[in-house]
């Protein structure tokens, strides 16, 4: 059976696109947190509540190992994901700041991060935001 020009163009694009995919989630650099220094926290007591019951055990972000980034990203999701119905419009601020926390501790051990890691915590940013997206059209 002969293929037409225009499914050769669509294998084609479908290989370009996840090569960039690929590609983008290797090299990702989160850039929003510029280049503000990461605050440090001292013991379980400067970690704000909502941050403690979000994370769990992750709660101390600073000493995240890059082995364990990927499941803090994945708690985060869970948890939001079992209360989004109930935040706040500040509450949901406050889980674009421990977001952002996270992302500058990715920042610090992207050297040691794998590429699956890079790819699977970028997909949960993504959810994360699409969620956030979600409630805000709701309103």
């Amino acid at each position: 059976m002969k293929r037409s020009n225009k499914t050769y163009v669509g294998l084609i694009l479908a290989g370009a696109m996840s090569f960039s995919f690929a590609a983008e989630a290797a090299n990702y650099n989160f850039t929003a947190q510029g280049n503000q220094p990461v605050q440090t926290q001292q013991g379980n007591q400067g970690v704000p509540q909502l941050e403690k019951d979000l994370l769990g055990p992750y709660a101390e972000i600073n000493k995240i190992a890059a082995t364990d980034l990927r499941e803090a990203y994945i708690m985060l999701l869970q948890s939001v994901r079992d209360r989004q119905d109930s935040f706040t419009d500040a509450e949901w601020n406050k889980v674009q700041a421990i977001m952002k926390k996270l992302d500058a501790r990715r920042k610090v051990v992207s050297n040691e991060l794998g590429n699956d890691d890079k790819a699977k915590i970028k997909l949960l940013q993504g959810e994360l935001r699409a969620l956030e997206t979600k409630k805000d059209i709701k309103d």
